[in-house]
This record gives structure tokens, sequence and C-alpha cells, in this order.
């Protein structure tokens, strides 16, 4: 297995990784804002079940768009894998561990807006309207908690991942660095929600300001990469 890849099948790999992270950022940000951001009012409950009554169609494509993310984030735990396991035979193990974990949170969690459509089958014409609508709301909050669990696991697999790239002697020492900060970004987002609610928006900003560039950087380095033939 310590002989396992090559330089150019290591390019390859990393290009595979690009494309996979790709997937996952178009797949992630159409769900969030696309489905989730047009459908979902967290100040209007009572319009946010008519939005999803009225378009239920997409919001099973968010939810398989979701799905298509979580088998993108399991490839990425398998090329991630292979790429460091020479250098790091036991960390590597840990980090495609802890993300597999990520993504089998995020696909479990997926059950609590499947179940919306249900509610729709089942009170097509409901009495009382507010009573349904507030159980789409705990089903819309069970799903953002379950989501930025997900965070916990996903964190803590940028931490060790940033540090095999930094350590590695062939990954950009600077996506290293990124990396090992957005999964703190990442667990500070997380366990604010958890512990101090109040203070979500401020964790939330964290994320943008760092999580969310370091994503796109390493996807656009991974594709560069794995385009070069040396």
């Amino acid at each position: 297995m310590k002989n396992l890849i090559d330089q150019s099948d290591r390019n390859l790999f990393l290009g595979l990784s690009g494309v996979l992270y790709l997937v996952v950022i178009v797949c992630g940000l159409f769900s969030e804002l696309g489905v989730r951001g047009v459908l979902f009012l967290p100040e209007d409950i009572l319009q946010t079940m008519e939005n999803i009554k009225g378009s239920q169609s997409l919001l099973r494509v968010g939810v398989s768009l979701d799905m298509v993310m979580v088998l993108a984030d399991i490839g990425l735990a398998w090329f991630f894998f292979i790429l460091f396991q020479k250098n790091f035979p036991r960390l590597s193990y840990l980090a495609a561990f802890l993300r597999l974990v990520q993504a089998a949170i995020i696909g479990i969690n997926l059950i609590h807006l499947l179940q919306i459509p249900v509610l729709f089958q089942f009170f097509p014409d409901p009495t009382d309207p507010n009573r349904v609508a507030q159980q789409i709301g705990y089903l819309i909050e069970s799903h953002r908690m379950g989501y930025l669990l997900s965070g916990i696991p996903f964190g803590m697999s940028c931490l060790v991942l940033g540090y095999m790239m930094y350590k590695s002697g062939w990954f950009s020492r600077i996506l290293g660095v990124m990396v090992f900060i957005a999964g703190f970004a990442y667990l500070i987002d997380s366990f604010t929600n958890i512990l101090l609610p109040q203070y979500a928006s401020q964790s939330e900003n964290l994320v943008l300001a760092t999580a969310v560039i370091t994503e796109l950087s390493l996807c656009i380095y991974l594709i560069i990469k794995g385009l070069n033939k040396n």
C-alpha cells in the first residue's frame, strides 16, 4: 500500500478530488440557496408551509442533490485516504472515518425534510393549519440542527486533513493551514449553535469568512493540480 501511487497517479486523484469538491459545492449551494433559501421563511412558518406545499418537487430535488453531495463526500474521503495513506498510515484512516461520519449524519438527517411531504399526504386539507405548520417548523429546525451536528466530525476531519496537507511535503502548505483553520471554524460554529445559540450569527460569519473561502480555494487547487501532467 505504501507504494500505491506515483506522481501521475497522484495528480489524477487530486484532479478527481477537485471534481468531487466542485460537485459538493454546487449541490450544497443549490440545496441551501436555491431550495431551502427559497422555500423556508423562518419568520413566517405558515407561508413556508404554503411554499413547500406548492413546490414539493423542488424540495425533493434539494434532498436528491444533498444525497449527491453525500456520495461525493464519500468519494472525497476515499481519494484523500489514498493520497495521504503513504505519508500518514494512521491519520489518513482517522480523517476518512470522520468525513464518513459527517456524510452519514447528513444523509440520515435528510429524513426530516422527506417527512414534510408525508404530512401533506396525511393532512391534505388540515382543519388546523397552524398545527401542521408547527410540525413542519419542527422538522425544518431538526434538519438544521442535524446539519450543524455534522459539522463536528467534519471539523475534526479538516483538522487532521489540514495537518497532513501541511506536513506531507508535496501538498500546498498554505492550503493545509487554511483547511486546519476552517476545521476550527466548523467546530466553533457547531458548538456555538448548541451551547450559545444567541451568538449563532457571529459563528456563521466566521464560517463564511474562513471555511467557504478555504473550500473554494481547495477545489480550484485540486482541479489545477489534476490538469498538471508532471
